[in-house]
């Protein structure tokens, strides 16, 4: 993961380690850090700053990186933090700026005076149990499931071999589209991004997967949401396991995200397991690989799939589980921020 903050911010998290642990380990372990500085000014600095130099010290050479031209670009126009989906952005502005940024454009902002250091590590497990339902305070289904104050966001991965292998993949269809309506933020001041990749049917053709398309696109378009959204499916076979991949948080299933019955989507079809983590739940490396590592794993497992398929069609454009529709570019390359970004 990629950190980029002013100086102040940077100085009160390795000032006081003990109120912001886990924050400091990311800084000093797990994450490039870029600072808002130019070359000459940051040599300057490690001669006269004390608690840049111990930070050094602490980490055997370990460094920022100055970075001030990206930083100006920031504070000329927020909108630029858009162009880095997996990073986390420390800044020198008020509480009330931050909020509204991260709220603008789904991106995580720090600042001085509100730091939040457990924002990364949430872990979420349910067991649910088959013929029960899943409501709770009015919500149903993934509503429920997603009812607890989600990370900012503004791109998701979904990645389901067998989504649409029920029921004529009405369930899947349901499930899926209930999914998404769960995860999308009220308000955003960009585009949101979607891709959806899973297995075309063995008894479906060209014109279903055109429909499934066309239906889920309108799907989202009818949730009246006050900004763009750029949905893209490809059907082939993916990874597994199934999965959502987002900027800061993974969902892992056990069975699948066709999880609820379809006549009301509360009801659980089949016994299966949900796990809900942020990108640095694990943080100490006794613990193995962070969520962060897996989930860069599981894109760039993804994107040379979606390539793959990509590079394919343009010979074989009419083959079955070898298609990409919705919003994609005409070489049916993905415009996914998180695909792009690995």
């Amino acid at each position: 993961m990629q950190i980029f903050s002013d100086l102040q911010p940077f100085e009160t998290v390795v000032l006081y380690p003990e109120k912001y642990p886990n924050w400091f380990k990311l800084f000093s372990e797990h994450c490039k850090v870029f600072i808002n500085m130019s070359d000459d000014d940051y040599e300057l600095e490690k001669l006269r700053n004390p608690i840049l130099e111990e930070f050094i010290k602490l980490n055997t050479g370990r460094e920022p990186v100055p970075l001030k031209y990206h930083f100006d670009s920031v504070y000329a126009d927020s909108a630029t933090v858009v162009s880095t989906p997996r990073s986390v952005y420390f800044l020198d502005i008020s509480k009330n700026e931050a909020d509204k940024m991260q709220q603008d454009f789904g991106i995580l902002i720090q600042c001085t005076d509100s730091i939040d250091d457990g924002v990364l590590r949430n872990i979420y497990n349910r067991n649910l149990s088959i013929n029960k339902p899943c409501s709770e305070n009015g919500k149903i289904g993934w509503q429920c499931l997603l009812a607890n104050q989600l990370p900012p966001l503004n791109t998701i991965v979904i990645s389901d071999n067998f989504l649409f292998s029920n029921e004529d993949g009405i369930r899947g269809f349901k499930n899926v589209v209930q999914l998404i309506q769960a995860v999308m933020p009220d308000t955003l001041n960009t585009d949101f991004n979607i891709l959806l990749i899973a297995q075309e049917p063995k008894n479906k053709d060209a014109a279903w997967c055109n429909k499934v398309s066309s239906d889920i696109k309108t799907a989202i378009d009818n949730l009246k949401k006050p900004y763009n959204t750029i949905f893209e499916i490809v059907f082939a076979e993916t990874i597994h396991p199934r999965l959502v991949i987002s900027n800061y948080f993974m969902i892992k299933l056990e069975k699948g995200f066709a999880v609820f019955n379809s006549r009301d989507l509360q009801t659980v079809h089949e016994t299966t397991d949900v796990e809900i983590k942020r990108m640095f739940h694990i943080l100490n490396k006794h613990e193995g690989d962070p969520e962060y590592l897996q989930a860069e794993s599981k894109l760039s497992e993804i994107k040379q799939i979606c390539r793959s398929v990509a590079e394919y069609i343009l010979n074989r454009p009419n083959d079955k589980n070898y298609r990409i529709l919705g919003d994609c570019n005409p070489d049916k390359s993905l415009k996914n921020r998180l695909i792009n970004d690995v």
